[in-house]
Formats: C-alpha cells, structure tokens, sequence
C-alpha cells in the first residue's frame, strides 16, 4: 500500500519512539511504500526543532534517514479551500503526487476531510482496521 505520513505521525514517531505512531513508521517502513515530499520533512525538521529543542546533529539524522526511506514527489498544488488549514495543502498534495492509497495522520483539520481526492485519511488506529479488513490479512496482534 502506497502511504503518505505527515509530520505529525512522524513527530509523534520519532519522540516517542513507541506508541501507534512508532508502530504505523515502522510498519510502512517494512511492509508498504512510504511516499513523502521535502514539505513534510522541513515541517518534522522544524517542529522537532522548535517544538522539542531537537539537537541539530539528529535533526539532520532524522532528514537523511526519511529521504532514504521513502519515495520522494513533488505535491501536486492543491486550491485553496480544500482543507480548513492552508499549511495542509501541501500535504494533500503530497498524497495525490504519490498517488498514495492512505493519508495517516492525527491533525485534525486534514482528519475531518475523511477523504481527499479518493484517499482515505486515516488516524493510525484507522490505518491497523483498514490493513485488518484487507482479504487475507493477517489478524492483529495484541
């Protein structure tokens, strides 16, 4: 399944280092195309810097590391309008240049859209139930 996460899953990731969000990284990672643009990664940059004082030395480990991992596109420009949250556009454009099949997040502006463009956004909760019901899934693991 080809996947956008955006920075505040990621965030939320790379804080944490446990927890859905670690989970849903780490799963994409392994089992799905991970899709993203320099737009998401300046924003994880810059909310792990600002936010959570970040030293700069793992804040470009973080950079490198995400750019490796994952398909890089360039977003698709997206009217305004079509979120609540212009800061958002991008990431919509994200999905719809990756032609992603999954929009992960936990910001609410780009969750109460439910879908953009045919692609569901999902909370992490929500991406574990869509893998679940696929045919042939695996049931979860507790």
């Amino acid at each position: 399944m080809r996947a956008v996460l955006d920075s505040s899953v990621l965030v939320a990731a790379y804080i944490s280092r446990a927890g859905a969000c670690a989970s849903v990284l780490e799963d994409v990672l392994n089992d799905h195309e991970w899709v993203i643009s320099r737009f998401i990664v300046a924003e994880l940059c810059r909310k792990l810097r600002g936010k959570f004082n970040y030293p700069a030395d793992d804040i470009a480990a973080v950079r490198h590391s995400v750019i490796a991992a994952a398909g890089l596109v360039e977003p698709t420009e997206i009217a305004p309008g079509a979120c609540r949250d212009a800061d958002d556009l991008p990431v919509l454009g994200t999905a719809v240049a990756g032609r992603a099949e999954v929009l992960i997040t936990v910001d609410k502006d780009l969750l109460e859209l439910d879908t953009f463009r045919g692609i569901p956004i999902l909370k992490p909760g929500g991406f574990w139930r869509r893998l679940e019901s696929r045919p042939g899934a695996a049931p979860a693991q507790d």
